[in-house]
């Protein structure tokens, strides 16, 4: 438990450092002002300033934060305005990607979604699932590790029908379908393997030689992770997925925990995504978070006018919530869980 709180807070702290890095780097490539950069809160230690004229703050609690020059961002043109705002995010899903990256080089994940025990009274044994079966595909789509298998379940969070598995069993494939009735509506993801009645069988992998496989994969399931996270957002705020969803570091944590042994390359993996966690809060529509600025400067990249006075304070209100309101779902969720 020390390690996870341990890994926790300075990881937040390194993925913060990077973001704000990344707003800074993006606002001189495109020639807009940075007044401060805050290497630290609280009481100033240090300061110091830049050749470009940045005051550089150093303060005792290891939070950063940028502010741009006003006047100069908001003389920009709307596309700088729109480079300097995403380039936090961007910068939190690049590292991602590194660190990904990295695991599949250093230990890739193993192949084969592979059943290890089904519970006799589960949703699955009821199907007709037994131990050892492979799950190699979920509604058509070919799974090759039980990371495939969630993120394929994960987009169904909230839906009714039907789930459809293709099980490889002795040689044979054979389909098998659930009838779903909302099934994740009162369910947390992290828990979805339990909801089946299944757990998986841990199964060695070898080390792949081939760097551009490892590179190949992190980016897709850089891409896979991050779509899955805004689409399950998106069912939460509209209700058709349990808020029990809503959690923060202290969940991941708990998923990367539960998914594997902490060696190195698992590390590597929780780390990229407390990294995407970070891109993917900061694109949330408020007004502290980055996603607020980025809808202005998209909208006047497209229409080529700023956003309309009466809309602009429509999305305020609306963005604060969406923006603030997860916050205490999030903690409340991961004390829950680790209580």
């Amino acid at each position: 438990m020390e390690l996870v709180l341990i890994l926790l807070v300075i990881s937040w702290i390194v993925f913060n450092y990077i973001h704000e890095l990344g707003h800074l780097v993006a606002a001189r490539m495109v020639g807009i002002g940075v007044d401060r950069m805050f290497y630290g809160v609280g009481p100033i230690a240090h300061r110091s300033t830049s050749a470009s004229g940045t005051e550089n703050l150093f303060g005792v609690l290891p939070v950063a934060s940028v502010h741009f020059n006003k006047a100069s961002y908001e003389s920009a043109t709307a596309w700088r305005r729109l480079f300097a705002s995403s380039a936090g995010p961007l910068a939190n899903f690049g590292c991602t990607f590194l660190l990904l990256t990295a695991a599949y080089l250093m230990s890739p994940i193993a192949p084969g979604a592979f059943l290890d025990v089904v519970d006799d009274k589960g949703v699955a044994a009821t199907a007709g699932l037994q131990d050892g079966d492979c799950i190699v595909g979920v509604d058509g789509a070919d799974t090759e590790t039980w990371g495939d298998v969630g993120i394929a379940l994960l987009g169904r969070a909230g839906d009714t029908g039907t789930i459809d598995l293709t099980v490889a069993r002795e040689g044979d494939l054979i389909d098998y379908a659930f009838e779903i009735e909302e099934w994740q509506s009162d369910v947390a993801w992290i828990d979805m393997y339990e909801y089946f009645g299944i757990t998986r069988k841990n199964v060695d992998a070898e080390v792949s030689g081939n760097p551009f496989v490892g590179i190949f994969s992190a980016f897709v399931k850089t891409v896979e992770i991050g779509w899955s996270t805004a689409i399950g957002g998106f069912k939460m705020v509209f209700g058709s997925i349990s808020v029990m969803n809503f959690g923060g570091g202290m969940q991941l944590t708990q998923l990367g925990l539960e998914s594997s042994n902490l060696d190195v390359a698992a590390v590597l993996m929780l780390l990229g995504l407390f990294s995407l966690g970070f891109g993917v809060i900061n694109l949330l529509p408020g007004p502290v978070v980055d996603g607020l600025a980025m809808i202005y400067a998209a909208f006047e990249t497209i229409v080529r006018r700023p956003i309309p006075e009466a809309a602009s304070k429509w999305l305020f209100v609306v963005g604060s919530i969406l923006a603030f309101g997860p916050i205490p779902l999030c903690i409340l969720h991961d004390v829950m869980r680790f209580t």
